[in-house]
């Protein structure tokens, strides 16, 4: 069996929301959207390339501190999980909140990430 490993889960969200009903999503069930793609070229395309990531087309939106949010997960700085939601009828997930942090997750080699479903 493969070991689970993701960032750490904050108790308690920044609007003071307990973060209780999250679970772990395989990083591969994740859809990277043309946004979340560009990133990963910039950064992990190896990692990307041995993990299979699937891409959803979606109009490219840029990711956002990066740096910042891959320094708060190498310093094992707990976190938010993402918020997901199911795209159509399969077993991936299209991002809602958090592409950011699946990306720096993917960058660190993490095979979850934990995530709230809508």
């Amino acid at each position: 069996m493969e070991k689970i490993t993701h960032y750490p889960v904050a108790d308690v969200k920044e609007n003071g929301v307990k973060n209780d009903n999250f679970r772990y999503i395989p990083i591969q069930n994740i859809l990277f959207d043309q946004g979340m793609t560009k990133k990963v070229n910039d950064v992990c395309s190896d990692t990307a390339k041995k993990v299979g990531i699937k891409l959803l087309k979606r109009d490219p939106l840029p990711i956002y501190k990066f740096d910042k949010v891959l320094s708060d997960i190498q310093g094992s700085k707990p976190l938010d999980p993402i918020t997901v939601k199911r795209f159509k009828e399969t077993k991936f997930y299209e991002v809602v909140q958090g592409r950011t942090r699946v990306v720096a997750s993917l960058y660190e080699g993490f095979t979850h990430v934990p995530s709230v479903k809508l």
